[in-house]
């Protein structure tokens, strides 16, 4: 466990920074604690791979990225816009859709996610990178 004093992305507490209020718990399952983009990436990521209805007691949690894993592509560019509104819904951070890039490799079935943004105090900016395989 980090100790008290431990800030990884502003410092330490005993200099009067700002908290990092982005903190998760490694979804690995590696007993092992994620601070600042490492955090918001994994939310990303959870987000955009929970279908909605499928996580109890939350039923709304979820994108619909599901339905483009499953319809050789065809209605991305309709359903992108909504996959973004359900991450900045769900994490705390804004994306910069116009130099968002989602690749689409139809042989090998994969998307390639990069979408860059800022944590909603604007201390935290990341680009979101993920390879996702159907």
């Amino acid at each position: 466990m980090l100790s008290l004093s431990a800030n990884p992305d502003f410092s330490t507490l005993s200099n009067a920074s700002v908290v990092n209020p982005y903190y998760d718990l490694d979804g690995l399952g590696e007993k092992t604690e994620l601070w600042g983009k490492d955090a918001l990436d994994q939310m990303i990521e959870n987000v955009i791979l929970t279908e909605p209805f499928e996580r109890l007691f939350n039923l709304a949690y979820g994108s619909p990225l599901y339905l483009l894993l499953f319809e050789n592509f065809a209605r991305m560019d309709e359903l992108m816009p909504q996959v973004f509104d359900a991450i900045e819904y769900w994490v705390p951070i804004k994306i910069d859709r116009t130099n968002a890039d989602i690749e689409k490799d139809e042989i090998n079935h994969v998307l390639l996610f990069k979408i860059p943004y800022v944590s909603n105090n604007g201390m935290i900016t990341g680009i979101f990178a993920r390879r996702i395989k159907k």
